[in-house]
C-alpha cells in the first residue's frame, strides 16, 4: 500500500499571537505530513490462530527534511487472534484510535484532525489551550493491545504503553511545556463498547479511562495522567453524526497547582453518497493555566470531496480557528484548503 497526498491553501489571519499588525500571510503548496509504503501479511497458524500484521517498507518524513520520522506514520506490529479476541504488539495506534468514534479524522479530507490546515496559518503557543484528543491519540509508539470480540454487541479493549515518548531503549527524559507534562510512563488504556443498529439505525456507545504515571522534573512533582474520554455515534445510510469529549483534568500539571480542566469536545457529520463526501466538524478545547486563568479554542472545518476513480480523491475544505487566553483573542483566522489523494 502507498498513500501520497498534495495540498494548497491559504488563510487570512487576522489575529496571530494577539496582533492585529502582524504581516504573517501563509499560504502556498504542500506535499502533505508524510508519504508511506508498506506491506500488510497475514496468515493461519497450524494451531487455527490468525496472525497479521503491517510493516513499513519505507516513509518520509513530516516536511522532507529526514529529521525525524514523524512517529504516527510507521508501522511494524503483529497481532494474534483467535476466539479469545485478539492481542497485538509493536508500533501501533492505541485502543482509543480504535474504539472511539472520531469523524474529526473521518471527514472528507481528514481535517482537523489531519493536522495539514495547520501548514497555512501560525497558531499561538504562549498559552495551553488543552487537548482535542485523549492523550497519546495518534500515537504510535511500541504498546501492547487487546480488544475481545463482540458479545452481544459488547467489546473491550485493553491497552500498555511503557512510555509516551518511545520505544523502551530510546530517551525518556519528560519535558514540560506551558507547565504541563509532555508524555507519561505505564500509560494504561481501558474501554468498552456497545454497537447495535435497529430500523436501519446504527449507534456506537464507547467509555474509556486512561491512567500513567508523570513523575518528578526539576524538583517539581507533577500530577498523574487521570482521563476519561467518551463517544456517541449515530448512523443512518450514508449519514453518521458522533460526539466525542475528553476529560483530563489536572493531569501532567505541577502538584498543589492552579492549573488543570483540560478538556476538548467534538461534534461531527458526514454524510457520503456515490462518489461525493461531504462533512462538517466543530472542536472545542479549553484549560485553566497555572495563573488560575482560562484558555480556550474553537475549530471548525467545512469539507467535501470526490472520488475520480483509481485510488485518486479532491477534496476542499474551509477552515476557522480562534484561540483565547483569559479573554484575550491570540488567534483569529479563516482559510481554504484543497486536497489530491493517491492511495494503491
Amino acid at each position: 500500500m502507498a498513500i501520497k497526498s498534495f495540498f494548497a491553501g491559504s488563510a487570512d489571519q487576522s489575529i496571530a499571537n494577539g496582533a492585529t499588525d502582524h504581516g504573517i500571510d501563509m499560504g502556498g503548496l504542500s506535499n502533505g505530513q508524510y508519504t508511506r509504503l508498506g506491506a500488510d501479511y497475514s496468515t493461519t497458524l497450524d494451531s487455527g490462530l490468525e496472525l497479521a500484521g503491517v510493516m513499513t517498507i519505507h516513509s518520509r518524513d513530516c516536511m522532507g527534511d529526514r529529521t525525524a520520522n514523524c512517529g504516527v506514520t510507521n508501522y511494524n506490529n503483529v497481532v494474534i487472534s483467535g476466539g479469545f479476541g485478539s492481542i497485538g504488539i509493536g508500533e501501533q495506534f492505541g485502543v482509543g484510535a480504535t474504539m472511539l468514534s472520531r469523524l474529526t479524522a473521518s471527514a472528507p479530507t481528514a481535517e482537523p484532525d489531519g493536522a495539514i490546515i495547520g501548514h497555512f496559518y501560525t497558531a499561538d503557543e504562549s498559552a495551553n489551550y488543552g487537548a482535542g484528543n485523549e492523550t497519546a491519540y495518534a500515537s504510535n509508539v511500541m504498546k501492547l493491545t487487546y480488544f475481545s470480540n463482540s458479545y452481544s454487541g459488547f467489546s473491550v479493549g485493553v491497552g500498555y504503553t511503557p512510555n509516551t515518548v518511545g520505544e523502551q531503549d530510546d530517551a525518556q527524559a519528560t519535558t514540560i511545556t506551558n507547565g504541563v507534562a509532555a508524555s507519561f510512563s505505564d500509560m494504561l488504556s481501558v474501554m468498552g463498547k456497545y454497537s447495535t443498529e435497529f430500523d436501519g439505525v446504527g449507534i456506537d456507545l464507547t467509555y474509556g479511562m486512561l491512567s500513567g504515571n508523570s513523575g518528578q522534573v526539576a524538583a517539581v512533582n507533577y500530577n498523574d495522567l487521570d482521563e476519561t474520554v467518551y463517544s456517541v455515534a449515530v448512523s443512518y445510510g450514508g449519514l453518521t453524526v458522533d460526539y466525542r469529549k475528553n476529560e483530563a483534568g489536572n493531569s501532567g500539571t505541577a502538584k498543589n497547582g492552579n492549573a488543570g480542566n483540560n478538556e476538548g469536545s467534538s461534534y461531527c457529520g458526514t454524510y457520503r453518497f456515490d462518489k461525493v463526501g461531504l462533512g462538517a466538524c466543530n472542536v472545542d478545547t479549553s484549560m485553566t493555566d497555572t495563573n488560575n486563568l482560562d484558555n480556550n479554542s474553537k475549530t471548525r472545518t467545512y469539507s467535501a470531496d470526490y472520488s475520480l476513480g483509481g485510488g485518486i480523491t479532491v477534496g476542499a475544505v474551509y477552515f476557522t480557528v480562534e484561540q483565547s487566553a483569559n479573554n484575550t483573542i491570540m488567534t483569529d483566522l479563516d482559510g481554504i484548503m484543497t486536497m489530491m489523494s493517491i492511495g494503491f
